[in-house]
Parts: structure tokens; C-alpha cells; sequence
């Protein structure tokens, strides 16, 4: 990878971007610390974004006395690999922070090679985490990375959860239900440009991955398909203003559910979970269909819930026929009397039987599905 180092400078002045954003993004950290406790750890790629969110958290933690723990993932997928993220502890400890690489041995059995990175990252950022007692990773995602996935999700004609674009906070899919952790995304107003020059200023390198000029990648040409609009003039933010749009709707759609949830006094049961059926079934159809889909979800091992016209025909096939049972994303949903049951179906010949899930997980994953990001860490 190229580094890029350029003269010490002064601090950016105030009326710079990056000094309008300072104090905000010092005061989230500050009560994500009150929230989740001490110390943050932080994924440090070496990359722009990575390492401008790696100075400025060492700046919080002069100011403010906190602990952050940086760590830098090698996937060893090309050659270098080691000296990039090697570097980039190095460039963090320079910063004042404690660091270290972890080194992915594993590798995909075929195909899918940018999803088998993104998992395997964040089962070692889930792992750095619990062993050194933290429930927040910091990531540094953009303004830039919010537009170019909203757009992305646009042409894959994504719901509404997808249009509301990356969550400032939200669970990491992958870290174990025993040790649920957190990501943290406190430079989403900022623009990939506007963090390069504040690093050419303060002179801090940073390295360029090569990968992301292989137009291979979906995200690639989607990056490069938002760098064509702006070339046009296009206003980008209106992708800003549509994310929050639907992050509204989002939000307000999920308190309904939660709601319908409540009024039908949703309980673990032995085997899933009981409810009562008639004040469900009777629920407008957008709100039971979410809150089967976080049922479903709460009981597998799944990355998300089952799709939205699926749910849809699980919902209309309950109300036709309520007294066939029905299986969908490996669960199976009955009604038994006045109540609607959803437990794990058996397993299939060859297959191991799941472990049978305890309260303490069924609402961890209820708690992770529904982004009820505070009850499901620090319950």
C-alpha cells in the first residue's frame, strides 16, 4: 500500500470541518464511556479513516483520561499484509494508544471473499473485545461509506431498514451472545476528503488498499459509481436526507412492534417463545410481520431475519388456516389454544440438534434484532 505522510501543521482552526466536528464527536465517545464503560476499542485498518479516527481518539483521551485499545486485523490475503497492519499499530502507539495485530489463519472454503473478510473481522474485533473487557468497538466509517451504501442498497431494492443507511451504533452480528459488543461510528457526518486533509495537515501517514480499485467488488463499482455523480454535480446529500428519512419511519415502525409485542405479553416458553395469538394475528400487517421476523431471528443462528414477503405469506397462512403449523427460517409457528407458539424445528436426518435456547438468549437476540442496542449490552 502507499503511505501518505505529509509536514507537521498546526491543529485544523475551528472553522474547518474537522474542528466543527471535534466537540460532537468528543461528547458522543464521552457518553458511549458513561454508557458502556471503559476502555473503547478501536479497528485500526491504517487506512484514512481508520487512522483519522485513531488521532482523534487520542486526543479524547488526553482530554478526558479514558482508555482506548486499538487493534489491527490482518487477513493475510495478499502479500504485506502483516507490514500494513503492523504499521498501523505502530502509527497508534506513536498516538499514545495500546495495540495490537491479529492475524486471520482461516480462509474461505470458495467464493465470497469480501463477506468471509467482513465476518471473520469482526468475530476478532468480538474477540479482542471480551478479553479485554470491552463492550464498544470503534469504526470509522464515513459520510462517504453512508452514501455509497444507501446507494447500493437502492439498486438492490432494499426495505426500509436498508435505506436508512450504516447505524451510528448497533450491534455487532457477530460477536457471541455470552459477550454481545457494540459498533460505534462517530465520524458518519465527516467526508473521506475532509479526514485526508486534516491527516496531510497534522501530518499523520496513512496507507491507500490497493483492493478498492478492483471494480470485482459490488462495493467497489458502487464507489465508483457514486464518484461518477459527484464528478456530475449531483447532490449526494439528498442520499443523506433519504437515510434519515427512513431511519425515522424505521424507528417508529420498530417502537409499534415492541409495542404490539408488549400487548400481547410475549414470554419465553420451554421450547421459544408464547404469545397470545388473537391480539397478534389482529395487529396491522407492517407490525406483525417485523415482530415474526425478530421471533424467527431471536431463535436461529441466522444474520438477519427472514424476508419481508415471506413473513408476509407466514402472516396470511396463520390467519387462513390456524391450526396448520408452518415453518419458516427453521422455526416452526403454531397455534396451540389462544396461543401462538414458535419454537426450533427438529433437525433434518444428518443434522446435529440445536442447543435449546435458555431466556437469557431468546431476549438477547429479541433485544439485538430489534437495535435495542443499551438493553441488550448492559441488561
Amino acid at each position: 500500500m502507499p503511505n501518505h505522510l505529509a509536514g507537521k501543521g498546526a491543529e485544523y482552526p475551528a472553522s474547518s470541518p474537522i474542528g466543527q466536528a471535534l466537540p460532537d464527536i468528543f461528547a458522543k465517545l464521552d457518553r458511549w464511556r458513561q454508557d458502556f464503560g471503559s476502555p473503547l476499542l478501536i479497528a485500526v485498518s491504517g487506512g484514512g479513516d481508520s487512522m483519522a479516527l485513531c488521532r482523534m481518539a487520542s486526543l479524547w483521551t488526553k482530554a478526558s483520561g479514558a482508555s482506548v485499545h486499538a487493534v489491527s486485523i490482518d487477513h493475510g490475503l495478499r502479500p504485506g499484509s502483516a507490514d500494513e497492519a503492523a504499521q498501523a499499530i505502530a502509527w497508534a502507539r506513536a498516538l499514545g494508544l495500546p495495540g495490537e495485530v491479529v492475524r486471520l489463519d482461516d480462509r474461505p472454503a470458495q467464493g465470497g471473499l469480501q463477506a468471509w473478510a467482513r465476518q471473520a473481522r469482526y468475530q476478532a474485533l468480538a474477540s479482542v473485545a471480551r478479553r479485554v473487557g470491552t463492550k464498544l468497538i470503534l469504526i470509522g466509517h464515513t459520510w462517504d461509506d453512508q452514501v455509497e451504501t444507501i446507494c447500493w442498497r437502492l439498486a438492490r431494492q432494499s426495505g426500509l431498514d436498508g435505506l436508512a443507511g450504516i447505524a451510528e451504533l448497533a450491534i455487532n452480528p457477530f460477536a457471541p451472545l455470552e459477550a454481545p459488543n457494540l459498533l460505534g461510528r462517530p465520524l458518519l457526518g465527516l467526508k473521506r476528503a475532509e479526514l485526508r486533509a486534516w491527516l496531510l495537515r497534522e501530518g499523520q501517514g496513512w496507507l491507500e488498499d490497493e483492493s478498492n480499485q478492483n471494480l470485482d467488488f459490488a462495493r467497489i463499482r458502487t464507489r465508483k459509481l457514486v464518484g461518477e455523480m459527484a464528478a456530475q454535480e449531483v447532490d449526494l446529500e439528498r442520499f443523506i436526507r433519504l437515510a434519515a428519512t427512513a431511519d425515522a419511519l424505521r424507528k417508529a415502525q420498530e417502537q409499534a412492534t415492541l409495542d404490539l409485542l408488549k400487548r400481547s405479553t410475549l414470554s419465553p416458553s420451554p421450547a421459544g417463545w408464547h404469545l397470545d395469538a388473537a391480539t397478534f394475528l389482529a395487529a396491522e400487517p407492517v407490525f406483525a410481520e417485523r415482530a415474526l421476523g425478530w421471533l424467527i431471528y431471536s431463535l436461529t443462528q441466522a444474520d438477519h431475519p427472514p424476508e419481508a414477503d415471506k413473513l408476509g405469506r407466514l402472516r396470511a397462512g396463520l390467519l387462513a388456516n390456524p391450526t396448520q403449523r408452518r415453518t419458516l427460517g427453521g422455526v416452526v409457528v403454531a397455534r396451540k389454544g389462544d396461543a401462538l407458539l414458535l419454537m426450533p424445528a427438529p433437525p433434518r436426518r444428518g443434522q446435529i440438534a440445536c442447543l435449546r435456547p435458555t431466556a437469557q438468549s431468546l431476549w438477547a437476540r429479541l433485544f439485538a434484532v430489534s437495535r435495542q442496542p443499551h438493553e441488550f449490552v448492559t441488561q
